[in-house]
């Protein structure tokens, strides 16, 4: 079976997903593209042979689609999925699932009351080959009882309609995820820290440096650094300090240079030059899944709800500096 997928926004990632469909994913073709931009609907259609529409909830209900591809800007993602169980395609879902975890429950409800997992929700840092090896060092209990993480999301820039609040709702959701991913745990208590100094590459609008204080349900203490005009380069650090020993993410480059001027290794630029694999990994695993016509698995909408649950407690410490607690409901028997 070829999986026919319909794409909602046709952004950067966006159309970096639809490159990947192109070239390296198997068992699916692009049949249907959207954006609320009819000229790049249509000349993104025409390039990939695929119908173009600029109305979600058209293509969603459209014969031409089998499952659901959502790439569009986070206040859109609600009424999109919803749209998609109502017409009975599974969905991935690029991050965050919603801005708030008041609008993820009715997605959750939603999904409860169909009875079955119908969504993925792109939190590609699961697929990430560094990523699984810290996790599967914690879990074989090669580092001895955790203690301490050390995180750092570092961006070469931002554009200027980054705002201070998609620090945490866009930049630390990654970390926050990967949090639970790692430990197997919940996040009970945030905290944003705002330096006195900031970066002078940072528009005037926007504090960075920030740092975000996270503890877990067994008392593990993460720090995170967003660190968004670094200027230098796409920068993710993860360091999981055990009582045994210490495990950290590697550089990540392919190879090593040695001249006059040094020893070098090069540094992304971009999420999708550091996740490339993730990212590929992610989509032909719901492709798969799709085809085979198995329940979604992978990052779920819980997992989207429990993250908008910390998120919404950082951006109420982002005003007041307070430490906030993170209070989360039972979960669901569909997802555990």
């Amino acid at each position: 079976m070829t999986v026919k997928i319909g794409v909602i926004g046709l952004g950067m990632i966006g159309r970096d997903h639809l490159k990947r469909f192109h070239t390296v994913i198997s068992g699916a073709q692009i049949s249907a593209v959207c954006d609320i931009h009819h000229a790049a609907a249509d000349a993104v259609a025409k390039e990939y042979g695929a119908t173009a529409f600029y109305d979600a909830e058209e293509m969603i209900y459209s014969d031409v689609v089998d499952a659901v591809f959502i790439c569009s800007i986070g206040p859109a993602h609600q009424a999109q999925i919803l749209a998609a169980f109502k017409a009975g395609k599974p969905v991935f879902c690029e991050k965050p699932l919603t801005p708030t975890a008041e609008e993820s429950q009715a997605i959750i409800n939603a999904e409860v009351k169909a009875g079955k997992r119908l969504l993925q929700l792109g939190f590609m840092r699961r697929f990430d080959p560094g990523y699984q090896a810290l996790k599967q060092a914690i879990a074989a209990g090669e580092l001895g009882d955790i203690m301490l993480i050390h995180c750092a999301h570092r961006n070469p820039s931002v554009p200027e309609s980054y705002t201070l609040e998609m620090a945490i709702n866009d930049s630390a959701t990654h970390e926050i995820d990967i949090i639970r991913y790692l430990l197997n745990e919940n996040i009970s208590t945030v905290r944003v820290d705002i330096p006195r100094k900031k970066t002078r590459r940072a528009l005037p609008h926007l504090q960075d440096p920030l740092m975000v204080i996270f503890e877990t349900e067994s008392g593990v203490r993460i720090d995170d650094e967003l660190f968004v005009n670094c200027h230098y380069g796409y920068d993710i650090r993860c360091e999981v300090i055990g009582e045994n020993a210490i495990a950290a993410l590697t550089e990540q480059a392919l190879i090593n240079t040695r001249s006059v001027h040094g020893n070098a290794q090069h540094i992304t630029q971009s999420c999708m030059e550091r996740f490339a694999t993730a990212y590929d990994r992610e989509v032909q695993h719901f492709v798969d899944n799709v085809a085979a016509g198995r329940d979604m698995s992978g990052p779920s909408s819980w997992d989207g709800y429990v993250v908008a649950l910390v998120c919404d407690a950082g951006l109420a410490s982002l005003k007041d500096g307070e430490t906030h607690a993170v209070v989360i409901p039972e979960q669901p028997a569909l997802y555990r």
